[in-house]
């Protein structure tokens, strides 16, 4: 009897391994989780900037506000990279940031990235690439907690404002993005928030009616309007 109940057992074993190869699914690779924009157009816009970036780290909260909420990974990979973006020291504990951080940005967050321009950098590449690195960092320092989402929104705004006045359209930012990555990696300067993207993934992008290139208006009403002055 005792034999029976353990050639019983060990069958029961060999048959759920083989189920679970079955009905199991593998892990998704990064990038695989469909950026959703669920702001208002203006916010979208501004955010979209990053999608490249954002699209590979399968950060669903950066465009969707009702979305899960990052993982402690993704929290831990982006706290890292970001203190490099931002020129903060990598020992900072979170209430120095968040004392340091609206300040350091309402002075210097048109200058992230472009400080360290080399004199045969192509100018209108470095200036997609940095507005979309800005674009992401600000809205992952909102993510984490250090930053006001009032700042938040000012500041993309800007960003996006500069961006638009400096392009013509997604295809135009596109590929100028692209070309900024790679005379930034050529320079041997770390991409620490970077993903590889180059002009065909653009053009795949743009055939996509449902990508957020395509379906997102480039130009519309202003983004950000400077104050007036007495």
């Amino acid at each position: 009897m005792m034999t029976l109940a353990l050639v019983a057992l060990f069958g029961w074993a060999i048959y759920a391994g083989i189920a679970h190869l079955f009905t199991s699914r593998p892990p998704k690779k990064p990038g695989s989780v469909k950026l959703r924009y669920k702001f208002d157009a203006r916010q979208n816009r501004a955010l979209a900037l990053a999608h490249p970036i954002a699209q590979a780290r399968d950060m669903a909260a950066y465009a969707n506000p009702k979305a899960r909420a990052l993982t402690p990974q993704q929290a831990q990979v982006l706290r890292a990279s970001l203190l490099h973006i931002l020129g903060l020291r990598a020992n900072i504990d979170d209430n120095a940031i968040r004392a340091a951080l609206p300040d350091l940005l309402r002075r210097h967050w048109f200058r992230i990235d472009l400080d360290r321009l080399r004199l045969d950098d192509d100018p209108r590449a470095a200036m997609a690439f940095a507005s979309a690195r800005v674009a992401f960092a600000v809205r992952s320092a909102t993510l984490l907690g250090w930053l006001d989402p009032a700042l938040q929104w000012e500041v993309l705004y800007q960003n996006a404002q500069r961006a638009s006045d400096c392009f013509g359209n997604w295809q135009e930012f596109g590929a100028a993005l692209a070309r900024g990555r790679q005379q930034w990696i050529a320079g041997a300067r770390a991409d620490s928030l970077g993903v590889a993207f180059d002009e065909a993934r653009l053009a795949q992008w743009l055939g996509t009616r449902s990508h957020p290139w395509r379906s997102m208006a480039w130009h519309g009403p202003v983004l950000f309007e400077a104050p007036d002055t007495p």
